[in-house]
C-alpha cells in the first residue's frame, strides 16, 4: 500500500486519523466494555422483540406451558443457573482477544453490528441450506456476499456465498476449477450428442481454452435448445465429465495428469483439498517465494513450462493474499499478466484462485481509490520517553495486486478474520455465475429440478450449488449487519485496516531498533521481513553470538512466557501480553528464500537444514493501539520492552548456568 509521505500534510493527516479513531470507537465494545452498557440494552431489546414475536403468532392458541408446569420446573431452573455460573466462571480462563495486550493469533474484537446480527438471527435458528428453512437469512447472505464481491472487484455476474471458513472455500474453488478445466471436452461431447454444428478441436487445443471461454461455450449448448433437459442429459453422459467419471478416467482418456500450483507459503488446507478431490498430493506443485514471502513469477513461469513439457493439466494457480505466517500478498497482477501472455502465445491457460482468507479485506484500503497508509512516522514510548520513529510501510506492490483481484476466477475471504465477524463465516466468491450449473446437485426437498443456464444463474438458491449442507443463517445476518453499517471501502473498513497495518509496522520498527534507541546490548530481535500487512514474525538472539539451537530454545521459552501456556494454576488476568508462534521449516521454505533472514540472524544454512527456525508471531488486528496512545498508554512499546526484558533475563540465566 502506497505510503503518504508529504510532510506538509502531516497535520491534516493526523487530524483525519483522529477523526477515524472517534468513528471506530462505536464499532466495538471496547477493551474495557466501554460500550457494554449500551450494547447490553440492545441485546435485551433483541430478546424482548423475539419473545414478543412468539407471543403474537396466533395469540388465541393460548399458553401450553402453564403456571403449574413452570413452578414444577424450578428444580431444573436452579440446576440450569448453577451450571450457567460454572460455564461463565470457566470462560473467564479464555484469552482477552479484545485487549491491545493480545497480539497473538488472528482473533480480535468482534464488531457490535455483527454480534447483534448473529444473536438476533440465532434465536430464530435458520438453516441457510434453503430458503424454506431460512426465508430471511438466505436473502441476507446473498445481499452480504454481493457487498463482499463488489469490494473484491467483481461485477453483477459474479456469485458468492458463505462457508464455514477458508478451508471449505478453498476446497470449493478447486472443485469448480477442476470441472472447468475439462469443460471444453465435455462441451464438444455435448455438441456431438445434441447435435450442434461446431468446429472439432483436438484434446490439446481444448485443454488450452481459458476458464472464461470454457464457461461461455458451455452455456451456448443450453441457449441453442428449447428443452434444457436434452443438454443436461448430454452433459451427464459425456465421458469427459469429471464429476461423473472421476479423475482417473479423465487421465486415461487424455493421457495427461492434473496438477495444482501454489506458492511455498500456501495454507496446509490445499494439501487436504487436493487429496479430497482425488487428484493426490503429488499433484500439488509448489513455487518458490522471495525473501518477502511473495510468489516468484519467474519460478511460476518455469513451473508452467515444465507442466507443458510433461503434458500436465494445470487445474489452477493459487495466489495467497495475506499468508498465514507472514501476512504477505502475492503479486496477483503479475500472475494475471503471465496468464494473458501465455494465452496470446497459444499456451495453456489456467484458473486463477486467490486465497484471500486473511488478506481479502485489505482491498478496502484501495477502493474506490488508494487510501494510503499515512505518514511513515509514529509516536512511541521508550523508557518513559515519548519519541517519534520512522516506519517501514508496505510499498505500492500490494495495492497493485489487490486492485486486480477482481480478475481472478475465484476468491476466498474470511469475514470471521479481518471482517471482525463471529465464527463461522468464510466466503467463496466466483467471477462468473456460470459456475452454478456445473456445481448443482439434485436435492428435490430443498429446490425444484434444474432449469436452463439463465435460470440457474439468476437463482437465489444456495444449498444445491455448494459443498456444505446445513449452515447457520445467523452468520449471514452477522455479515450483513456489519457490512451494511461499516462500508467496505476507504470511508469505513479501510480506515480500520489502515490502522492495523501501521501498528504492525510500528511493532516491526520497535523490535529491530529497540537496542539502538535504548542502549540495550544483551539481546536483539530480528524480524523475518517487513510487514506485508498486519503480521510480524521475529526471533530473539543473544548479541554475543549463539547457535540456532540456542536461539530456538530462547524463543520457545519466550513463547511459553507470552502465550499463556504457563498459566496452569494462575489466572489469565496475570498474563500481561500474548504472542503466538510459527516455524520456518526446511521442508516448506527453500534456502534462497530464507538465506537473507538467516544471515541477519547470524546462523548458517546447515543449521537451518538441521533445526528449522522457531519464530514468534504477532497479529496486529486489534483496533485500539492508536486510540490508547491518546490516553497515554503505549501498548506496543510496553510489549517490546517486556519481550526484551524477559529475553535478556533468559540469556543471562543460560550464560550463568554451569
Amino acid at each position: 500500500m502506497t505510503p503518504i509521505i508529504l510532510t506538509t500534510r502531516l497535520g491534516e493527516i493526523m487530524a483525519v486519523m483522529a477523526a477515524d479513531l472517534e468513528r471506530m470507537a462505536g464499532w466495538f465494545a471496547g477493551p474495557k466494555a466501554e460500550n457494554g452498557e449500551w450494547f447490553g440494552s440492545i441485546i435485551a431489546s433483541i430478546l424482548a422483540d423475539y419473545y414478543a414475536w412468539r407471543k403474537n403468532y396466533f395469540p388465541e392458541d393460548g399458553a401450553i406451558v402453564g403456571s403449574k408446569e413452570r413452578r414444577e420446573s424450578e428444580p431444573f431452573r436452579d440446576e440450569f443457573e448453577d451450571r450457567l455460573m460454572e460455564l461463565l466462571a470457566r470462560l473467564k480462563a479464555d484469552y482477552p482477544f479484545q485487549s491491545p495486550r493480545y497480539a497473538a493469533h488472528m482473533v480480535a474484537e468482534q464488531a457490535l453490528p455483527a454480534i447483534a446480527g448473529y444473536f438476533a438471527a440465532m434465536l430464530y435458528n435458520p438453516n441457510n441450506v434453503s430458503s424454506e428453512a431460512a426465508p430471511v437469512t438466505v436473502r441476507l447472505e446473498l445481499e452480504a456476499c454481493r457487498l463482499i464481491s463488489r469490494m473484491l472487484g467483481y461485477g453483477e455476474e459474479s456469485w458468492s456465498h458463505l462457508t464455514g471458513g477458508g478451508t471449505v472455500a478453498n476446497l470449493e474453488a478447486l472443485w469448480i476449477a477442476r470441472s472447468v478445466k475439462y469443460l471444453p471436452l465435455v462441451t464438444q461431447d455435448m455438441k456431438r450428442a445434441i447435435p450442434l454444428k461446431a468446429e472439432e478441436l483436438s484434446t490439446d487445443a481444448l485443454l488450452r481454452v481459458s476458464p472464461t471461454q470454457a464457461l461461455i461455450e458451455f452455456s451456448k449448448c443450453f441457449e441453442a435448445l428449447a428443452d434444457p433437459q436434452t443438454a443436461i442429459s448430454a452433459y451427464l453422459a459425456s465421458p469427459h465429465n469429471i464429476a461423473v467419471v472421476g479423475t482417473a478416467a479423465i487421465s486415461r482418456l487424455t493421457n495427461r495428469d492434473p496438477v495444482v500450483i501454489v506458492p511455498d507459503t500456501a495454507h496446509y488446507c490445499f494439501d487436504k483439498a487436493i487429496e479430497v478431490l482425488g487428484i493426490g498430493r503429488n499433484a500439488l506443485r509448489k513455487v518458490a517465494v522471495d525473501s518477502d514471502y511473495r510468489m516468484r513469477i519467474d519460478e511460476l513461469e518455469r513451473q508452467l513450462e515444465e507442466c507443458e513439457t510433461q503434458h500436465e493439466d494445470v487445474i489452477a494457480v493459487v495466489a495467497v493474499v495475506g499468508t498465514t505466517e507472514e501476512g504477505a500478498v502475492d503479486p496477483v497482477d503479475k500472475i494475471l499478466e503471465l496468464r494473458e501472455q501465455r494465452e496470446k502465445a497459444g499456451k495453456g491457460s489456467f484458473w486463477v484462485h486467490a486465497d484471500a482468507a486473511y488478506g481479502g479485506y485489505l482491498r478496502t484500503v484501495t477502493t474506490p481509490s488508494r487510501l494510503g497508509l499515512g505518514t511513515p512516522k509514529s509516536t512511541v514510548s521508550l523508557n518513559g520517553n515519548v519519541r517519534e520513529i520512522e516506519l517501514h510501510l508496505p510499498e505500492h506492490y500490494a495495492c497493485d495486486a489487490l486492485e486486480r483481484l477482481g480478475e481472478c476466477d475465484s476468491i476466498t475471504i474470511d469475514p470471521h478474520k479481518l471482517g471482525y465477524v463471529p465464527y463461522p463465516a468464510g466466503a467463496i466468491c466466483f467471477k462468473s455465475n456460470l459456475v452454478k450449473p456445473i456445481a448443482r446437485q439434485d436435492a428435490p426437498y430443498i429446490e425444484d429440478r434444474p432449469g436452463n443456464v439463465e435460470a440457474e444463474r439468476g437463482s437465489e438458491a444456495i444449498g444445491v450449488y455448494i459443498l456444505e449442507g446445513s449452515k447457520p443463517g445467523a452468520a449471514a445476518a452477522a455479515v450483513w449487519m456489519a457490512h451494511t453499517l461499516i462500508p467496505l471501502d476507504t470511508s469505513g473498513h479501510g480506515r480500520l485496516i489502515q490502522q492495523t497495518v501501521r501498528n504492525a509496522c510500528e511493532l516491526h520498527a520497535l523490535l529491530e531498533k529497540y537496542p539502538e534507541w535504548t542502549g540495550s546490548n544483551r539481546v536483539q530481535a530480528v524480524c523475518l521481513c517487513p510487514p506485508g500487512s498486519n503480521i510480524v514474525c521475529y526471533a530473539f538472539r543473544s548479541c554475543n553470538g549463539t547457535s540456532l539451537a540456542e536461539i530456538n530454545r530462547l524463543n520457545r521459552c519466550l513463547y511459553e512466557r507470552f502465550s499463556g501456556s504457563e498459566l496452569a494454576g494462575r489466572r489469565v488476568y496475570d498474563q500481561r501480553f500474548f504472542v503466538s508462534r510459527t516455524t520456518l521449516s526446511p521442508k516448506q521454505y527453500r534456502m534462497e528464500t530464507v538465506a537473507p533472514f538467516l544471515d541477519r540472524l547470524g546462523v548458517s544454512n546447515d543449521e537451518f537444514v538441521q533445526e528449522g527456525v522457531f519464530l514468534l508471531r504477532s497479529v496486529l488486528m486489534n483496533p485500539w493501539y492508536e486510540a490508547a496512545k491518546r490516553k497515554g498508554k503505549f501498548y506496543l512499546s510496553e510489549l517490546v520492552e517486556e519481550l526484551y526484558e524477559v529475553a535478556s533475563r533468559l540469556v543471562s540465566e543460560s550464560q550463568s548456568s554451569p
